[in-house]
């Protein structure tokens, strides 16, 4: 009896294990992206900033990230400032990427790509966005919402992603 008992735990475990495997693959399938239009300086995202650290969680405010804390996520490289932070991304990446690929999110509101400053930033909700000047991100800053719709929407026509929530 204790057999057949054990023989089903394992049988509902590898169909569970199975199942899991399935949910990740194809969860992976769907979310391909095209690293070529990011913005990224050999591999690296964010000039080396730790995108956690812009975070209250993260500290709150912009941090350089250290070589020997880094992460290569879905193509892109991120450093980070601390140990913590680099376990923050881990669990939610989804939450901490900036948006547009490391663009400005202003000049991608626009229809263009335009190179950021990583110390110039807005965080609206969880989104991350950057900018290559105050003056973009005080314009950006005025109408967030209708801004967000227009970077969205050019950021899905050359990248081909959905964008962050």
């Amino acid at each position: 009896m204790k057999s057949l008992s054990f023989k089903i735990k394992t049988i509902a475990a590898s169909a569970l294990i199975a199942t899991g495997l399935f949910a990740v693959s194809s969860a992976q399938a769907q979310t391909t992206r095209n690293v070529a239009e990011y913005n990224l300086q050999a591999g690296v995202g964010l000039k080396g900033y730790d995108p956690v650290s812009y975070f209250p969680e993260g500290g709150g405010k912009p941090q350089a990230g250290q070589q020997n804390l880094k992460l290569d996520y879905m193509g892109v490289t991120y450093f980070f400032a601390t140990a913590q932070n680099l376990d923050l991304f881990v669990q939610n990446p989804d939450k901490y990427e900036p948006t547009y690929g490391g663009w400005c999110a202003y000049a991608m509101a626009s229809g263009s790509k335009v190179d950021i400053q990583p110390t110039i930033y807005t965080i609206h909700g969880n989104r991350l966005h950057f900018f290559v000047a105050k003056r973009a991100k005080q314009n950006f800053d005025a109408d967030v919402a209708g801004h967000e719709v227009r970077a969205d929407s050019f950021w899905k026509q050359i990248s081909g992603e959905d964008p962050r929530n």
